[in-house]
């Protein structure tokens, strides 16, 4: 027990006994040590009311400091001051918050549990044509008009991003992103995209231009090619380098066709036609291609379940497929095998495509999808 305490217990000992003794004295102890310890409670319960005095307004009062209140007192400006610190500490962080916060080039917007605004920074004005503080505390479905936008939030299924168009600029593509937190709280991140898309949508035309003024000279190179290989007066030494330039040529074409399908595909993702498609008569035709590439290719063997068929474009799933076999026939080798398999796989088709070459190192793989993307032989 503190000293503080001690020395009160004491006294209250001692006043109780000397109350106690002048009650004898005077032929009543019980109503002198009663009146006694009613004068003791009435001191402490003014100390009390200074106490609470002090709390409501400590500028304007003072602490009690008598007896076992100056210990009382001692802890309370301890604690004061303890409690000033770590506010001085808190501030400090909220305002190096907002600080980077307003820098920052994304918008920030802090959503209540009903999707009203709590806090937004510069950047969540100028992006999305907000106001403050007036906008603070309003439904932020009521201020970013977009069908998209409000069925992206009501369906509390934020995996992945939206985009929409600015509601300041039309020309503006935004990327928003929702984050729970906290107690059913949402940060919301909305973040410029204009210049990415631009840069996309020139990439899809570069490729789709330059796909079309490749195809005209390869047409003509392959007629050509095919005819000086047909060509019986042909000299002997050139049958070969025609044969290996006409493969080549072959290739590129198909590479052209790729590239434009996938530029129309990018175009329009939706609009491929569904027909249905027996893969196991494709994956015969991709094998027959495969081999072709080759002139001592690897033994192909193909295990595909008949029943199993898909809805999709034709084209578009050749060129999938294919892309697969033919690189398993370019890495390996002559003594080699590959393995095709087409199943069920539940209420999904599965394809595999296992071969004996020297296979890929484990840190390209994660890479693979990467348009372009090439492992260096």
């Amino acid at each position: 027990m503190p000293s503080e305490w001690l020395a009160e217990f004491r006294r209250l000992v001692v006043g109780v006994l000397l109350l106690a003794a002048v009650g004898y004295m005077l032929g009543a102890p019980g109503i002198v040590v009663f009146i006694g310890t009613v004068a003791y409670l009435a001191w402490h319960l003014v100390q009390i009311y200074r106490l609470r005095r002090w709390l409501d307004d400590p500028d304007a009062h003072q602490l009690p400091e008598a007896g076992v209140w100056t210990a009382i007192h001692k802890s309370l400006v301890r604690l004061t001051r303890r409690n000033s610190r770590y506010r001085d500490r808190l501030h400090s962080a909220v305002s190096r918050f907002e600080q980077a916060t307003e820098a920052a080039p994304d918008g920030a917007v802090i959503l209540r549990r009903h999707g009203e605004i709590e806090w937004l920074n510069q950047a969540a004005v100028d992006l999305l044509g907000l106001r403050r503080p007036q906008d603070v505390g309003r439904p932020i479905v009521n201020l970013v008009r977009s069908p998209a936008f409000s069925a992206y939030l009501a369906r509390d299924d934020f995996d992945e991003p939206l985009e929409i168009e600015s509601p300041v600029d039309e020309d503006i593509h935004l990327q928003i992103r929702m984050v729970n937190y906290g107690e059913d709280q949402r940060l919301m991140l909305v973040r410029d995209v204009t210049r990415l898309r631009r840069l996309e949508a020139m990439r899809r035309d570069f490729v789709a231009n330059v796909s079309h003024e490749l195809r005209s000279p390869l047409t003509v190179i392959m007629g050509y090619l095919e005819t000086l290989e047909d060509d019986a007066d042909a000299p002997e030494g050139w049958k070969r380098p025609v044969s290996e330039m006409n493969h080549q040529a072959r290739r590129m074409h198909r590479i052209v066709e790729d590239l434009l399908r996938l530029s129309r595909i990018e175009h329009d993702p939706g609009g491929a036609p569904r027909t249905r498609i027996k893969v196991a008569e494709m994956l015969e035709s991709i094998s027959k291609d495969a081999l072709g590439l080759r002139g001592e290719p690897p033994l192909v063997h193909i295990d595909a379940d008949t029943t199993v068929n898909l809805l999709g474009d034709y084209n578009e799933l050749y060129s999938a497929f294919s892309n697969l076999v033919f690189n398993a026939v370019q890495y390996t080798p002559s003594d080699g095998d590959i393995h095709i398999r087409w199943y069920r796989d539940g209420d999904a088709g599965c394809l595999e495509v296992a071969d004996s070459g020297e296979g890929i190192p484990a840190h390209h793989i994660p890479r693979l999808t990467e348009r372009f993307y090439r492992v260096d032989k």
